[in-house]
């Protein structure tokens, strides 16, 4: 018989082959350890419920089949599912003024200073942000006016 998380144990290890990462590569790209990924994998278990939107939302670089098979065996609500879909029509993004050379490594280890996390494991977690948000046809000002509001909130809450 079955266990509850055979399906996603498949699908992930599929996604994972399609991909060609190690157990390592895609862990870094999900932000959990290879155990982690290797108990999900082997079908111990489902993710969390958080984990498991995080990684519906993962893989816009995958066949969509695949990825279609994967958010399935996720267990989610119709309603998140039906939020995945991809625009009809993606906008064309604006053009992009030319960054001096160094300019996104500076900016980025500042951001890995001041979240004190090191660089090699905040840049998977980005990457796979900058993906997600372009696969979704979201601009720099789209993140921005949605980012702006949580950053404002967030300098008014006092630190505990």
């Amino acid at each position: 018989m079955a266990r509850r998380g055979d399906a996603f144990g498949f699908a992930l290890q599929a996604v994972r082959g399609a991909l060609r990462l190690t157990q390592d590569g895609l862990g870094a790209r999900l932000g959990v350890s290879r155990s982690t990924l290797t108990r999900w994998e082997i079908h111990d278990e489902l993710p969390p419920i958080g984990q498991r939107k995080h990684i519906a939302t993962s893989f816009p670089d995958v066949p969509s089949e695949l990825r279609a098979a994967l958010i399935r065996s996720l267990a989610l609500d119709d309603a998140f599912v039906a939020s995945l879909d991809p625009p009809r029509a993606p906008p064309s993004p604006p053009a992009s003024p030319a960054l001096p050379p160094g300019a996104l490594d500076g900016a980025f280890l500042e951001l890995c200073e001041s979240a004190d996390v090191p660089p090699a494991r905040l840049r998977a977690g980005l990457i796979a942000f900058l993906l997600r948000a372009e696969a979704t046809g979201l601009t720099l000002e789209g993140a921005r006016a949605q980012l702006h509001p949580a950053a404002k909130a967030a300098k008014k809450t006092p630190p505990r």
